[in-house]
């Protein structure tokens, strides 16, 4: 479980994870969580409390979620064209993607983490 740990607080962004309190996360957690469990709620957490750093953070994160999910589904429908790696892409590497991912965020945001998608995490900030 430390290795696991260690690997995630890669992602963290702890000057953004200073802003946060624990009464933000303990309010607005469950919102997240649906968040980054259903990407298209993305907006959860910022309707749950505009004025938090938490629900700010964790609704970005959600959107990026949300627009990465759609990319990488719509790559792993042209693989898809191809038989043997179309199979695996499609049927085992999406869903084990999107599972990995979700646990992660959701995990994060139970600890009050700031963890960021890689690579994308940070070009978009809409709230």
């Amino acid at each position: 479980m430390d290795k696991l740990e260690n690997i995630l607080e890669q992602f963290n962004d702890l000057d953004t994870e200073r802003t946060f309190n624990d009464y933000d996360s303990n309010k607005s957690g469950v919102f997240a969580i649906f968040a980054y469990l259903l990407p298209i709620l993305f907006f959860l957490p910022y309707v749950s409390d505009n004025n938090s750093a938490y629900c700010k953070f964790h609704s970005n994160q959600s959107f990026i979620w949300l627009l990465t999910v759609i990319v990488v589904g719509i790559l792993c429908s042209i693989l898809g064209l191809v038989p043997i790696i179309g199979f695996i892409a499609k049927r085992i590497f999406f869903p084990l993607f999107v599972l990995a991912v979700d646990l992660a965020f959701v995990v994060g945001s139970l600890k009050g983490k700031a963890y960021r998608l890689p690579f994308v995490g940070s070009l978009i900030n809409i709230f």
